[in-house]
Order: C-alpha cells, then sequence, then structure tokens
C-alpha cells in the first residue's frame, strides 16, 4: 500500500474525525473508503460540481431500472433464479454460443461468466472483470492479460452484454 500525504479544509476534516468516531475506524480508512465509493460510481465532487467521470448517472441509473424490471418479470410465478431457469437470461446467452466464438469450452465458459457478473454487479470496468476471471481460469491461460485478450474480443459480437463506456462492459439483458 502506498502512502499519501494530503492537506484538507476545516469542514472536511471534521467530517472524517466526526465519521472515523461514528463508525469506530481510522480517518485514513474513512479516506480509503469515500475514495473506493468515488472510484465506483464515478462521481466526483470538485468546486461544487459533480463530476461523473463514467457517464450520465441518469442514463445509469435507468439501465438499473430496466435490468431490475427485466430480472423481476422474469422471477414471476418460480422459486428458482429466474437467470439460470430453462429460458432465463443465462439460458438465452448460453443458446447463442452455439454457433459463435468463442470456441473452446474454456472460452465459452468465461464469457458466460462476464454475463453473469454484469447481470449480478452492473457495469463492471474490464481490469474488474479480468480480476474476478482470472483465478478461475489460471490453468488455461499464461496470465491475466491473456485471458482477458482471448476473451473481451468476442463480447461486443455476442447480445446480451454491451460496452458501456471506455473500458467499461455492462449486461444488455433486452438484446437477449
Amino acid at each position: 500500500m502506498q502512502r499519501f500525504s494530503i492537506s484538507v479544509n476545516d469542514e472536511l476534516a471534521e467530517w472524517i474525525e466526526s465519521q472515523a468516531g461514528q463508525r469506530g475506524v481510522s480517518k485514513a480508512k474513512v479516506i480509503r473508503d469515500a475514495l473506493k465509493t468515488a472510484r465506483l460510481t464515478g462521481l466526483v465532487k470538485t468546486d461544487e460540481k459533480y463530476v461523473a467521470e463514467a457517464g450520465n448517472i441518469i442514463d445509469r441509473i435507468e439501465g438499473l431500472e430496466r435490468r431490475v424490471s427485466t430480472l423481476e418479470s422474469e422471477a414471476v410465478g418460480t422459486t428458482q433464479d429466474s437467470t439460470e431457469r430453462p429460458g432465463g437470461l443465462v439460458s438465452k446467452f448460453e443458446a447463442q454460443l452455439e454457433d459463435k466464438p468463442p470456441t473452446t469450452e474454456h472460452g465459452e465458459e468465461a464469457v458466460i461468466r462476464i454475463f453473469k457478473l454484469l447481470l449480478k454487479n452492473g457495469p463492471m470496468k474490464s481490469a474488474e472483470l479480468r480480476e474476478t476471471l482470472y483465478p478461475d481460469f489460471e490453468d488455461k491461460f499464461a496470465n491475466a492479460e491473456s485471458m482477458w485478450q482471448a476473451t473481451n474480443r468476442h463480447l461486443t459480437e455476442l447480445d446480451g452484454i454491451k460496452k458501456a463506456g471506455h473500458g467499461t462492459w455492462d449486461a444488455d439483458p433486452g438484446s437477449l
């Protein structure tokens, strides 16, 4: 872990100390958590304006609402996970792989895992997907980068996955 020295105004210092006291954690932990939240949401406040680095927040919310609606509509009348049951989203996604690349078994497994991760977590950066997937496929690829290069080139050709921005992927259940 790297160390940084930062200066903050009195108001922000007071907030950090208050949060640390309320949560029973260090001030450094409060700052790390705030940075992680900013990184995940793409929101950064500068000069009293919010800047969305990962795209328009309204578009992101609407996309999540569509995903929830799709998942809820498929879940009606079933106790089995609607994305996994026959005719569910994952089954529809898998069905298209029959005539499309990737053609290796582990390649297919990887793109299916990517689809499931995006359904579950929403938009994810390429680096997050690579780091999450590689441990399950390290016996099939020389390293995480080679796994990602062999897999991601097929993603734009598959229904159900879309490029959501530079280096960001998302599930697109409506296209299945």
